[in-house]
């Protein structure tokens, strides 16, 4: 991107007279800029841009230049860094001929996990980090946005699945598998939670009326109500192949959802939530806080068949990998 275009598309104030002209990606880590990369500078921080510029970054945007550095780069000042970063947007989005669509965290992952992966690339409420995405997205890309007010910010013409569908359920056998029919089309042991199949059916039914490819079966959650089934020694085994199972859930709001559900299978369950959000979860019942990894390995060691989660699984992938024995030479 030329540096002519990132002023004018932000509405910056060039604050020297530099020798470059373009610059290649955007970063918001000054510890990740390589040379001829754009840096934006969220934090307002006069080491960060040292840092930067040490990396080799060929243009920095700040809300505050309080000193140019080196002046054979650009240094672009903004009164909104945010601002300045959605007007970057529209303008990356509108080369790429893509879209928008709304979607939740779930449906996101839902519809990531049946279609190929490259089919739809998820934009974060963080207006930096989806800047970065979609300036590294290919074109005709299409996007999810669970934060309305960016999306639409990003593209005006932003839509959301608003689709009819029938969809009829059997009673669930187990929390981690479904059966359903969806538009008079049938569905057996599909790994997914019951109280996910509505959500399923209207990415199913949105993508058959777009002509998108997708395989239901492919289908595998892993940030919401993600099942790991483990042995007593809390080793990792293969789906479904132990009694015991511990599932992670991402987003706090979804927990006391999953506690109802869970409670039509079984009582004899237990949940731990971080400690930091103990207030949210006072009337509850078997509710264990932790404060780290060895606290939380001790939950997860009490006699329970079932223990919920409240964070994401791979954060704590450590606990369920063997460690590796080391053995002594005698040299």
């Amino acid at each position: 991107m030329r540096i002519e275009d990132v002023i004018r598309i932000t509405d910056g104030l060039l604050q020297n007279f530099p020798s470059v002209e373009m610059c290649e990606s955007i970063k918001i880590d000054p510890l990740k800029i390589k040379r001829g990369d754009l840096y934006l500078d969220i934090e307002c921080s006069t080491q960060n841009q040292k840092k930067a510029l040490d990396n080799g970054a060929f243009a920095i945007i700040s809300e505050k230049v309080s000193e140019v550095f080196d002046n054979e780069i650009a240094w672009i000042e903004v009164d909104s860094l945010r601002l300045a970063c959605v007007k970057l947007c529209r303008y990356e989005f509108s080369r790429k001929n893509s879209n928008i669509l709304f979607l939740d965290d779930i449906s996101h992952e839902i519809i990531q996990s049946i279609t190929k992966n490259r089919e739809f690339a998820k934009l974060s409420s963080n207006v930096f980090e989806s800047l970065i995405t979609i300036k590294k997205s290919g074109e005709n890309i299409k996007y999810s946005c669970s934060d309305e007010r960016l999306a639409l910010s990003i593209d005006p013409e932003c839509s959301k699945i608003d689709n009819k569908f029938e969809v009829l359920k059997s009673k669930p056998r187990t929390p981690f598998y479904s059966s359903f029919s969806c538009n008079e089309k049938s569905h057996q042991d599909i790994r997914i939670p019951d109280i996910f199949v509505e959500k399923l059916c209207q990415i199913t039914t949105y993508l058959q009326e777009k002509k998108i490819d997708f395989n239901i079966h492919n289908l595998c959650l892993q940030k919401h109500f993600s099942p790991l089934f483990v042995d007593h020694k809390l080793n990792k085994k293969e789906f479904g192949q132990s009694e015991k199972v511990i599932i992670f859930e991402k987003n706090m709001d979804m927990i006391n959802f999953e506690i109802q559900f869970l409670n039509n299978f079984t009582t004899e369950f237990i949940t731990c939530i971080p400690k930091r959000y103990r207030n949210f979860f006072s009337n509850h019942k078997k509710i264990y806080m932790f404060n780290n990894q060895d606290e939380l390995k001790e939950l997860l060691n009490k006699n329970y068949r079932r223990i919920l989660v409240l964070g994401e699984r791979e954060i704590y992938e450590d606990l369920f990998t063997p460690k590796k024995r080391v053995i002594g030479t005698l040299f």
